[in-house]
């Protein structure tokens, strides 16, 4: 199975996601905040992709995307980062790509298979 790491500070947010993807035979993981998101990487699996808040009170996501490029190279360098936003935009950066926030759940799901094949074909 494959595994997802969602990681925003709505409550909502990570309870809808978690329902939409583990229906779907995802492993999901949730954090609320970006300190919790690097607590839950070092003690799990690494994740086929990280759903990242832009927005969190604790740290915005180009912050925690900086800080685990410090910490978890590995996980920075082979697991896609989508944010999501309810922004029309994202900064550049090294992120894969962005979600809208409410995403209608079946695009949620398209945009998610898509990223984690789109990276499993470039490991080969």
């Amino acid at each position: 199975r494959k595994s997802v790491l969602i990681v925003d500070d709505s409550p909502d947010m990570l309870m809808v996601g978690r329902l939409i993807l583990e229906m779907e035979d995802y492993t999901v993981f949730t954090a609320s905040s970006g300190k919790q998101a690097l607590t839950v990487l070092n003690e799990i699996a690494e994740p086929g992709l990280i759903l990242l808040d832009m927005c969190m009170d604790d740290m915005s996501g180009p912050e925690f995307l900086e800080i685990l490029e410090t910490t978890r190279p590995e996980t920075f360098e082979h697991v896609p980062v989508v944010y999501l936003t309810a922004s029309d935009q994202v900064p550049s950066g090294s992120h894969k790509g962005f979600l809208r926030k409410g995403i209608d759940n079946d695009k949620l799901v398209a945009m998610v298979h898509s990223f984690m094949d789109e990276e499993s074909g470039r490991r080969g």
